[in-house]
């Protein structure tokens, strides 16, 4: 998808006249037919980007769930690609810090890395920025910058931290043509509640839909804190998934009925960390903390009920059982592969200073990595 970066927003510059007064109307129409071909080849224009973080949920929740009890993600894994083996960044396992990674590209540590392993509720001078001591560019800073909306619709309080750095005294300066501000994140919405942060989410999208979105459902993590990540089912924890679940086939209805949204929305369902039984998510090598789900659903996700991993076997590596290092090459999918993904289905191109996905390879439609390789 990388001849396609940027064709929203210069096919939305055509439309609205910007290159009307240079060439005539039919000529004009046939320029943006022409802009438009690959994206129509690859299955319709993305210009709706729904993340969903499940914070602290086991892919083996959803397994044991089986259809009857998890209908929703299982529909997602019937009409998108997905995995069950992704893999969160290899040396922490904190919430704050793989979101974070979710949304810029970056590991956690090394001197390419946002650096940002602490878990815990942000003081209120703190950001990004100052706690790297250089500016980190977000998913948020690209798509803003490009005259597209965004949102991020949280569970807890501590992803106060992106608000903090990418509100309008934080975020960098707009030199991508319109200076649309240096407000990153048109909307930012904290609710403990997640059947209430749903219902303002599904409001909001109705009234005008955020070109990229991020959505973080808690429920899977509260209860595997409170009562351990037990998949036994009819435990807490599993109810929890099960809620969660049914708050996807909620948000899937929407998008198929919204004609908005239908055809032209991708939706990207990944995971912070797993958890264990009598345990939490800290201990790096416990395979069940480390272990996560990545699905991706919507127009031209081809062929349907896809690997991940064999789409991507030129450039990804099912690491199996193991944890390897984020030095390791090839990588395994993680969840930090989010953040370029995204970008690549809106057409545009990768974050500044980030190096997970930074070649926007990871294929989710059927492209070149997962063709065979040549004799």
């Amino acid at each position: 998808m990388s001849g396609m970066k940027q064709l929203p927003v210069v096919a939305a510059a055509a439309a609205n006249g910007g290159i009307r007064k240079r060439i005539g109307h039919g000529a004009l129409v046939a320029l943006v037919a022409l802009l438009l071909l690959p994206l129509c080849a690859a299955g319709g224009q993305v210009e709706f980007v729904v993340h969903v973080s499940v914070d602290g949920l086991r892919p083996d929740a959803i397994t044991i769930l089986g259809h009857a009890g998890a209908p929703n993600f299982y529909r997602l894994r019937a009409e998108g690609a997905f995995t069950d083996n992704a893999r969160t960044d290899a040396n922490y396992l904190g919430t704050l810090p793989n979101h974070i990674s979710q949304l810029t590209g970056r590991a956690v540590a090394g001197a390419a890395g946002h650096n940002y392993g602490d878990n815990r509720e942000p003081p209120a001078h703190r950001t990004l920025h100052s706690h790297k001591g250089a500016y980190l560019a977000s998913v948020f800073d690209v798509v803003h910058d490009h005259g597209l909306s965004t949102a991020l619709f949280t569970g807890k309080e501590k992803f106060r931290i992106f608000r903090q750095s990418y509100d309008g005294s934080h975020g960098a300066p707009d030199r991508v043509g319109v200076d649309n501000g240096r407000n990153k994140i048109d909307r930012y919405v904290c609710m403990e509640d997640t059947r209430q942060l749903l219902e303002e989410y599904l409001a909001a999208m109705r009234a005008a839909p955020f070109n990229y979105s991020l959505l973080h459902l808690r429920d899977p993590d509260s209860a595997g804190h409170r009562y351990y990540w037990d998949v036994t089912p009819g435990s807490e924890y599993m109810k929890a998934v099960r809620r969660v679940d049914g708050m996807l086939g909620k948000l899937l209805r929407l998008i198929g009925t919204d004609s908005r949204l239908a055809g032209r929305t991708v939706l990207v369902v990944t995971a912070d960390h797993g958890g264990t039984y009598g345990s939490n998510h800290t201990i790096l090598d416990s395979r069940k903390n480390y272990t996560i789900p990545f699905y991706v659903w919507g127009p031209g996700i081809v062929p349907p009920a896809a690997d991940l991993y064999a789409l991507n076997r030129h450039s990804r590596l099912d690491p199996g059982t193991g944890r390897p290092p984020n030095s390791a090459s090839p990588q395994p999918i993680r969840e930090g592969d989010v953040a370029n993904l995204v970008l690549d289905l809106l057409g545009l191109g990768p974050i500044e200073g980030s190096t997970i996905n930074r070649a926007q390879d990871l294929e989710v439609r059927g492209g070149p990595s997962a063709a065979a390789p040549p004799p």
